[in-house]
């Protein structure tokens, strides 16, 4: 009986185990800010220096929703971006504006270049790879690369982000089927780079993923 007993909660905790994990990563994923400038002199860089803040929470639902809080971010800097997969509009709010500014994700402004893959050290003690995406940007005359490292882990079903085309981001989750846990964005005169420092699944609270009512929207 006891041999019986042991069997059928050994099951029933591997049948969780795996659901779970083949549940899309609800949760908050936190990283530590780093900006570099690329030259001395660079256009508007009192603002840029303030605008990313620190730290970087992103949290994401099973839903395919993303809310994205920007910590240490100066007055005039971001306060936050949010996602909502069932309109496919992305929302951005900075600290010193009164507007919340958003567009469609469906069309991507940057034009593809190339894509490199490849192996990278291990980040959080699991084997981790690499993605470099290079886009141009016309309208400002812009190269973007973005450099991804991930590691599989936690599991995100892209399938909730087949419409985000911007910055490749569908094209990224495709491959990696998770989130980056290490990324680095390279402009024309600055690079950010987002690395992550704590992993949490948790239930999120739908409020969360709300847009504020008492503000005006701007499409962009």
């Amino acid at each position: 009986m006891k041999t019986l007993l042991f069997h059928i909660i050994t099951i029933s905790i591997l049948s969780t185990s795996f659901c779970w994990s083949q549940e899309s990563f609800e949760g908050i994923i936190t990283y530590k800010i780093e900006l570099t400038f690329k030259k001395k002199n660079v256009e508007h860089k009192d603002y840029i220096a303030q605008k990313f803040g620190d730290t970087l929470q992103v949290f994401y639902n099973k839903k395919g929703d993303v809310h994205k809080k920007y910590l240490g971010s100066g007055a005039r800097g971001y306060d936050f971006h949010t996602y909502i997969a069932s309109t496919n509009n992305y929302y951005a709010k900075w600290k010193n504006l009164d507007t919340l500014y958003y567009y469609n994700v469906q069309e991507n402004v940057l034009k593809f270049v190339s894509r490199e893959s490849g192996i990278s050290d291990p980040i959080f003690n699991k084997l981790a790879n690499y993605i470099t995406i290079k886009g141009y940007e016309p309208l400002g005359d812009e190269m973007v690369t973005q450099k991804f490292y991930y590691t599989g882990f936690p599991y995100i079903n892209p399938e909730l982000f087949k419409n985000f085309k911007e910055f490749f981001s569908y094209d990224f989750l495709k491959t990696t089927k998770s989130p980056f846990l290490k990324k680095v964005l390279d402009l024309k005169t600055f690079i950010v780079t987002f690395t992550a420092i704590k992993v949490e699944r948790k239930f999120l609270s739908p409020k969360l993923f709300k847009l504020p009512p008492n503000i005006p929207r701007k499409k962009s």
